[in-house]
């Protein structure tokens, strides 16, 4: 099926970002605001059409035999210069496990681009989140890109290096994959060690599950928020595709990360399979 306008593929009687001065539209902006404010999530149901979402999901499908595997153990933060001493929060490691098709590998007349690159979604954002300027990241990797997550893949817990993600859900795995979240757990000033350490340690009485559902568009502020998605369970994987934005022009997403998805796609290990055997 060809999407050749917006309108088909985003529900725009629902979602009239394209009139940003009509009422609707300021709704929306009314309720998304209000939303992050009180659970730094804010979902857009059915954003997307059913049939354009299906159309994304078989096309990511299609591709998953060039998508990077990324598996690592990696903690919740990242980096901070400091040697953390065994048992810290900051020290507990976490497993990832996906499949990811990075940007140059989804197609340019994909409907999953024709959202991304609609400047009135990027205007809509832009006022949600209260910025004066913001921009789609240029970067060639992972400005857009999606995850494909099997049996036993997940994204452990962690906190977003960046202020905002933007996602849509594009097919829900038979069990299991479920967001799950702690809303504002540490802030600039206060980590709030203790709480991170104890839902590590399996406490759940304040954890949040989303009630995602496929083609619902969902922006989440995960710097300040605790989140993981659990472990997929079933033969159909969770899809799910991102957008990256920022407030400042020209973004590329850093080389250590980049790096290792490079390295992890199949032409690259395909490439140094040869190159050992040719050593050997």
């Amino acid at each position: 099926m060809q999407f050749g306008h917006i309108a088909d593929i985003v529900d725009l009687d629902r979602y009239p970002l394209h009139s940003p001065d009509s009422e609707g539209c300021q709704a929306l902006l009314r309720a998304g605001q209000r939303s992050l404010a009180e659970d730094a999530l804010f979902v857009l149901p059915g954003f997307i059409r059913p049939e354009a979402v299906a159309a994304m999901a078989a096309e990511l499908e299609e591709r998953l035999p060039w998508a990077a595997r990324y598996e690592a153990m990696s903690d919740s933060y990242g980096p901070d210069g400091n040697d953390w001493p065994p048992g810290h929060p900051r020290s507990e490691l976490h497993l990832f496990r996906y499949h990811q098709l990075l940007n140059h590998q989804i197609p340019n007349d994909s409907p999953l681009r024709a959202v991304h690159v609609w400047e009135p979604l990027r205007e809509f954002l832009r006022q949600l989140m209260g910025y004066e300027s913001f921009h789609r990241s240029e970067c060639p990797h992972l400005a857009l890109t999606a995850k494909l997550a099997g049996e036993g893949d997940t994204d452990g817990w962690h906190f977003d290096g960046n202020d905002v993600v933007f996602s849509v859900l594009l097919q829900e795995p038979e069990q299991g994959g479920v967001f799950e979240y702690m809303p504002r757990v540490r802030n600039d000033t206060d980590q709030n060690y203790d709480t991170v350490a104890a839902v590590f340690a399996g406490k759940r009485e304040d954890l949040r599950c989303a009630k995602l559902a496929v083609g619902d568009l969902n922006v989440f502020q995960g710097n300040h928020t605790l989140h993981r998605v659990s472990p997929v369970q079933g033969e159909r994987r969770r899809i799910v595709g991102l957008f990256s934005y920022d407030r400042l022009p020209g973004t590329n997403f850093g080389e250590p990360y980049v790096s290792r998805l490079r390295l992890r796609t199949p032409g690259a290990i395909a490439l140094a399979a040869g190159d050992g055997q040719g050593r050997g």
